[in-house]
């Protein structure tokens, strides 16, 4: 009885568990990334890996930042904050999407991803006075309560910690205004409303991906391709944390995907409680 419990258990679970990251906390990413400039010199034919990293990740998740951005939110939006802004691609469709009076803050807690956003501004011609930069950490924004009307973050939820995770929708809730919009971007085990065909291949590639990340399996690729950076994003259920706020209100959400792997867009409003 016990055998086939565990295996309906297992079923069940299956494509759809959230494993832990296999690192303690976010400075340990921070650290590596820090690293990966100086190290990455594939041949000496790549000076700079940034371009090269972007390419890789970035290209895949393209997808999921343009669709994010399309809808009325950023159209009444005046202070915005890009939190994780990395190596710029968000950013960058936020600045095509938005105008003058429009002011954008983007935040990391890596000198290095902040340096190389504001460098693929500078190659687009994006640069412009409305845009700043701030060295930040997302579970301590160094803001004032109720500053933002719009709070934009793209694959960081999935790469944080559970209980950094929390800290971050914390900090998130204290610094949007009443009635201001969250616009969250991360892998997903959230898949209900999918068709049974579309779901069933959706929690396979969960599945699959988790093996490969579970206790840094994958970590010996990625550490070859990257000069030593390794933690990467994982399937979440970000949904679920949302709707445990006190004064967050899960307004609608869509489906996504980066490579094979399914995404989920969260569009979040900041009540009045």
């Amino acid at each position: 009885m016990n055998l086939w419990s565990n295996i309906r258990t297992r079923a069940h679970q299956f494509g759809l568990r959230q494993v832990p990251t296999w690192f303690e906390t976010s400075e340990s990413v921070i650290d590596q990334f820090q690293t990966i400039g100086k190290k990455l010199k594939i041949l000496k034919f790549i000076p700079n890996p940034f371009p090269f990293y972007d390419w890789i990740m970035g290209f895949y998740e393209r997808e999921s930042n343009r669709e994010a951005l399309r809808g009325p939110i950023l159209e009444r939006s005046r202070k915005i904050l890009d939190v994780g802004v990395g190596t710029g691609y968000l950013l960058s469709r936020l600045v095509k999407v938005t105008g003058e009076g429009q002011e954008i803050i983007a935040v990391d807690l890596s000198p290095q991803m902040l340096k190389d956003s504001e460098s693929y501004l500078s190659r687009h011609d994006q640069l412009t006075s409305r845009i700043s930069f701030e060295l930040a950490d997302a579970r301590k924004l160094p803001w004032e309560d109720n500053t933002f009307d719009l709070y934009v973050s793209s694959y960081l939820f999935d790469l944080l910690p559970e209980p950094e995770l929390i800290q971050a929708l914390h900090e998130m809730e204290r610094v949007l205004e009443p009635d201001g919009y969250a616009i969250l971007i991360t892998m997903t085990t959230e898949l209900d409303e999918l068709p049974w065909f579309r779901k069933s291949v959706y929690r396979l590639m969960n599945e699959f991906y988790c093996l490969g990340y579970h206790k840094g399996r994958w970590n010996p690729v990625w550490r070859f391709l990257f000069a030593g950076y390794a933690p990467h994003c994982r399937p979440i259920a970000l949904g679920a944390c949302l709707r445990k706020m006190d004064n967050l209100v899960l307004s609608y959400t869509k489906l996504s995907r980066v490579s094979l792997f399914p995404v989920r867009i969260y569009y979040v409003r900041k009540g009045h409680g």
